[in-house]
């Protein structure tokens, strides 16, 4: 009787002690894990509900998808800053829901008809797009070699392929 006692009393002591223990610890899945379990979204193909699924609210999603249909998609995380109200912190909370980019090959657009939101999405700083619309005070931008005038070097390099005029 002794016996069985003590044995249901060192089963019980051992159950207790390892939901403890347990309970001590906690899981941390690595972007990497996450990636090879297909739980990270590839930001220029999720779709609305794929999003809002992963916990990412409305109105960051709807702001997403604008900037993708807007410039053909993301070439990189980081341009997710470049889209109106998602900042250097909510930006670090976003990256965590999407894996890395793979080439994606941006929408053209004219220089003289797109709007300063488009301009900023390309990559395009406020001074830049004043400069613009300032040489647009004496008329359109008619070639590469005007626009090299306007924005910096490295500027037009990432988006001479783009560039409409």
């Amino acid at each position: 009787m002794k016996k069985i006692f003590i044995s249901i009393l060192l089963i019980a002591l051992t159950t207790f002690s390892y939901s403890l223990i347990e309970s001590e610890f906690k899981v941390i899945e690595s972007k990497n894990t996450l990636d090879s379990k297909n739980l990270l979204l590839d930001i220029n193909t999720a779709t609305e509900s794929e999003m809002l699924r992963s916990g990412i609210s409305k109105g960051y999603v709807d702001k997403l998808l604008e900037y993708r249909a807007i410039t053909g998609g993301f070439e990189n995380l980081k341009d997710m800053v470049r889209v109106d109200g998602i900042g250097k912190k909510t930006f670090e909370k976003l990256k965590g829901k999407f894996k890395e980019v793979e080439k994606v090959k941006l929408n053209k657009f004219n220089i003289n008809k797109v709007d300063d939101k488009t301009l900023i999405y390309y990559g395009l700083s406020k001074k830049e797009i004043q400069n613009i619309r300032k040489y647009h005070e004496d008329g359109k931008i008619r070639s590469n070699l005007e626009i090299k005038k306007i924005i910096s070097k490295k500027r037009y390099e990432d988006l001479k392929d783009y560039i409409e005029y």
